[in-house]
């Protein structure tokens, strides 16, 4: 079995940037990968698209089809006009009535120690949820979490909010796999030891690894003796998936390569183990969202 933990649909066709799948073009690209289910995560931040998701569509589009979709509620730090004392509590309680099975995407362009964050951040806490979150260049003009190439903002708010099970995210986070690699881009060659993303991942129970989209990949195909140390090594800690975002573009594919494709490949050819397979593919987001 396979669970894609990052898939965005759209039941309804809105403005944004690029054409995101629709519910019929992604149970035909799960049907292709051999993905069994997705866990749909809702774009509702301005940064990212121009028409935001309703939650309660995705909700019901789950209902309709409760073997191939579950979803996430998204929250934005900067509802509730701003109130760096929010109580972002009942809307969570609301979203986790209908079925949500965490946080996500997070796209807010904000740093992780901005008050607003912070309260939204202490809110999610305390319900226990995952949030999958995108990491963007410490710069406005992106969407993602604002944080620098040492990823110190991610590190304060694993501290701070410990029952967040947090899932990496982007380019500018799985960069950071490699000690010598500065924010951002999907780099070739070796892995060089002192990555951030190894240091925190061994460091912190609440870091987890989304490997969907190039990036993610990336991240394990660029050093292939590296990733599969990786994959071995956290077993535990990495999520599948592909985040397809438009049915033009291959943001979920590395030179013509899906995530799909090379578990499957590492498996066949016995560099994976059948257990290590399982649980990325599959084990660790069942437990994670208690299906």
């Amino acid at each position: 079995m396979k669970i894609d933990i990052h898939a965005h649909v759209f039941p309804k066709r809105g403005y944004v940037r690029d054409v995101f799948l629709s519910v019929e073009e992604q149970l035909q690209a799960n049907e292709e990968q051999g993905v069994d289910m997705a866990v749909i995560l809702p774009l509702i931040h301005y940064e990212i698209v121009q028409t935001p998701q309703i939650i309660e569509d995705i909700a019901e589009l789950c209902r309709q089809y409760p073997d191939k979709f579950v979803f996430f509620m998204n929250l934005d730090p900067r509802m509730f006009y701003r109130n760096p004392e929010a109580d972002f509590s009942p809307l969570i309680e609301y979203y986790l009535e209908m079925g949500a099975k965490g946080v996500g995407e997070m796209c807010a362009n904000l740093p992780f120690d901005h008050p607003l964050m912070e309260n939204m951040f202490s809110c999610i806490d305390k319900y226990e949820l995952p949030l999958i979150f995108h990491i963007a260049p410490h710069q406005y003009g992106y969407y993602g979490i604002l944080d620098d190439e040492n990823l110190t903002g991610l590190e304060g708010a694993l501290q701070k909010f410990p029952n967040i099970k947090f899932l990496g995210h982007s380019a500018d986070f799985w960069s950071e796999i490699s000690g010598d690699q500065m924010h951002g881009g999907y780099p070739d060659g070796p892995v060089a030891p002192g990555g951030r993303v190894v240091e925190l991942m061994r460091k912190y129970d609440n870091m987890m690894g989304d490997l969907s989209a190039g990036s993610g990949l990336n991240a394990i195909m660029r050093d292939r003796e590296f990733g599969i140390w990786f994959l071995n090594e956290f077993q535990d800690k990495l999520y599948f998936g592909h985040d397809f975002c438009s049915v033009r573009n291959t943001k979920g594919m590395v030179k013509g390569m899906t995530l799909s494709r090379y578990m499957d490949g590492l498996l066949e050819e016995g560099a994976i183990s059948r257990e290590v397979y399982e649980k990325i593919c599959s084990g660790n987001a069942r437990k994670l969202l208690k299906l």
